[in-house]
């Protein structure tokens, strides 16, 4: 299983933009795999009104979000979405690895914006 960059970058790309940790936090922290493709689903529906909005503060997110292949994103959702729900352990090391990216990424967008 390989959780894509691409789906970390949504995340970095609202952080980067907006400031907002609220997806980040409560991704790396979800009890179950419902809650964790509950709250990807609500940071897309977020990335997808500033897309719309045409309102960047961070030329560097912009950029990013233009890069993003959604396609993939949709596949990492589709893997997030198969795991054992009995299987804690393995929730917790990927929605962890995916916040620690988005993070990592955010950073990086947030010192060349």
């Amino acid at each position: 299983m390989s959780f894509d960059r691409d789906l970390a970058k949504v995340l970095a790309i609202l952080i980067a933009e907006e400031g907002n940790y609220t997806y980040v936090d409560k991704l790396g922290y979800a009890p179950s795999k419902d809650l964790a493709v509950y709250y990807v689903r609500e940071a897309l529906r977020d990335l997808h009104s500033l897309i719309n909005s045409q309102r960047w503060e961070n030329p560097r997110a912009k950029e990013e979000a233009d890069q993003i292949n959604f396609d993939r994103v949709e596949r990492s959702i589709q893997e997030l979405a198969k795991l054992d729900s009995k299987d804690k352990k393995k929730l917790r090391e990927i929605t962890a690895l995916i916040s620690a990216k988005a993070l990592s990424i955010s950073a990086s967008l947030m010192k060349e914006g």
